[in-house]
């Protein structure tokens, strides 16, 4: 039958004009008996969005707030309820992580009155919204460091308002450390001299922090936040670190106690991730199972359901609290349609994702298959424009990439959103459907887990996730052949295969009355 209507569906394409309103209702499941569950908590699909290179509604080349508010049907029909906005402050620089004033919007992004459409639209259709959170550092061009530096050259030593904002030492000519120009004295600066350290042991600095957090969240109303840089709030001091976390979580919670918070540790272990949790901070991104190191791209290249099936089982021992944030790629990394081979790996990778625990976040342009720019391992050619479209240059595109970095369509190696709404096949809607899949299905995210994995196949990863009421096997054939298993539905406690996900739209599962499970390549499916 599903085939039959799968047919039906492609003869619609052919005939039917496709208005970007209808193109989802196309694609609904087959059957047109999806129900969703979503549940109204800090679980969430989440979408990262650089404004600067999503949508431009001013046509001046760059993106803007307008851009995102009118792409949010898109964002919530492909199955994302929450969105995490890379820096949208003034700043000197494209990326933005080196703000010039926290209570402000950057004018190429738009004003504050355009942001806060934005978090009424947004929470309107479901879906919220975190902002970055950078307070490692400033930028060199805030007002408060070029006074403090001011007061330095002035009066021969630190003092003043803003003398203790930054860390500055006398004849402190070390790595990490920039010169006041004028001066004798360095100031701390990790990452560059524009980006000089805040000194998170003031007790004004923590102040005005407050203040600003309770400024986007109680006056304008945004979710949570995303927290750059943690292991560099104090330079190789996890103590430390953890310390400023519990205190900047508590405050965050004092002022919006249902607020979401998830901290960039790029620490290479789960034992190290997980110290940073003891914080009380939500969640933290899972760089064990990013990038293409990381175990979600390695178990897929290697075709191991049963490694695969173990390190889901290691996660769940290890952090036994807070909230997973699993991921393949973001802004600092590799997009995984540059680091997996071929599209049935890029797919894979995602469905594997889409299937873990917590909240899962997606970097855009991933659900097309974007790259990182000729695999440059720059920052600008991770960030170039999205591809709304079969050309470039359209109402809409940002034709004006970060840093200059040059574009053409040997820089989009899959089609664009409009092409591959028109596919069923396609990775937008591979993409589409694990992320249904997580908004049907609460244990995805949410359930406790038990590895079912019998010794019969090690291409085959089969868990058990509960949730309340709820209990629900995962099924996934990493094999790049057909799979078939031999699956007791009593002693299982599941009767009938509820949710999919194909490589290859046109093969489906099936489940015979003798208890035969038929898995097509490279396949998920979930029983019930």
């Amino acid at each position: 039958m599903k085939r039959i209507i799968s047919i039906i569906i492609v003869a619609v394409m052919l005939i039917l004009p496709l208005a970007s309103c209808d193109l989802f209702d196309i694609f609904k499941d087959p059957e047109n008996s999806v129900e969703l569950n979503i549940i109204d908590d800090k679980y969430r699909n989440w979408y990262e969005i650089f404004v600067h290179s999503f949508y431009d509604t001013d046509n001046d080349g760059i993106g803007d707030l307008n851009g995102v508010t009118e792409k949010l049907d898109y964002i919530k029909e492909m199955g994302f309820n929450g969105i995490w906005l890379m820096p949208i402050h003034p700043s000197p620089t494209y990326h933005k992580y080196d703000v010039k004033d926290y209570y402000a919007i950057d004018p190429q992004y738009g004003t504050l009155e355009d942001f806060d459409n934005l978090i009424t639209e947004a929470h309107n259709r479901g879906i919220r919204v975190i902002i970055d959170l950078v307070v490692n550092h400033s930028s060199s061009d805030h007002p408060y460091f070029m006074e403090a530096c001011d007061y330095i050259r002035e009066n021969g030593e630190p003092g003043g308002k803003y003398g203790d904002y930054y860390k500055f030492l006398k004849n402190y000519n070390q790595t990490g450390y920039s010169n006041v120009s004028g001066t004798n004295y360095y100031y701390e600066s990790r990452f560059w001299s524009g980006m000089p350290d805040l000194n998170l042991d003031s007790e004004n600095v923590r102040a005005e922090i407050v203040d600003i957090m309770e400024y986007w969240l109680t006056d304008h109303n945004v979710d949570g936040f995303r927290l750059d840089a943690v292991t560099s709030y104090y330079t190789g001091d996890v103590a430390k670190n953890v310390d400023f976390l519990s205190w900047l979580n508590t405050e965050a919670k004092n002022i919006k106690p249902e607020c979401y918070i998830v901290g960039e540790a790029w620490v290479g272990s789960d034992y190290l991730i997980n110290r940073y949790y003891e914080s009380g901070v939500d969640s933290f991104f899972l760089f064990t199972g990013a990038q293409a190191t990381g175990n979600i791209a390695t178990y897929v290249k290697q075709q191991s359901g049963k490694r695969l099936g173990e390190w889901m089982m290691t996660l769940q021992d290890t952090y036994t609290s807070g909230i997973l944030a699993p991921f393949l790629g973001n802004h600092d990394t590799m997009r995984p349609g540059s680091f997996m081979p071929g599209e049935e790996n890029v797919k894979m990778a995602a469905g594997v994702m889409a299937m873990m625990n917590g909240g899962t976040f997606v970097y855009y342009g991933e659900e097309i298959g974007m790259l990182s720019k000729g695999g440059n391992q720059s920052d600008p050619a991770k960030r170039i424009a999205m591809k709304w479209k079969a050309k470039n240059i359209y109402e809409g595109c940002c034709y004006l990439p970060p840093e200059n970095t040059h574009v053409d369509e040997s820089s989009y190696k899959y089609p664009s959103v409009e092409e591959q709404l028109e596919d069923p096949g396609s990775i937008l809607n591979y993409y589409r459907i694990a992320m249904q899949l997580r908004n049907r299905f609460p244990s995805i995210a949410r359930g406790e887990i038990e590895n079912l994995h019998d010794g019969s196949s090690n291409y085959i990863c089969m868990l058990r996730k509960t949730y309340e009421d709820e209990s629900i096997i995962i099924i996934i054939n990493l094999d790049t052949f057909e799979q078939t298993l031999t699956l007791d539905r009593e002693a299982l406690g599941a009767t009938e295969i509820v949710g999919e996900l194909y490589i290859d739209v046109t093969k489906e599962a099936t489940w015979n009355e003798d208890g035969t499970l038929v898995l097509p390549a490279q396949s998920i499916v979930i029983l019930k």
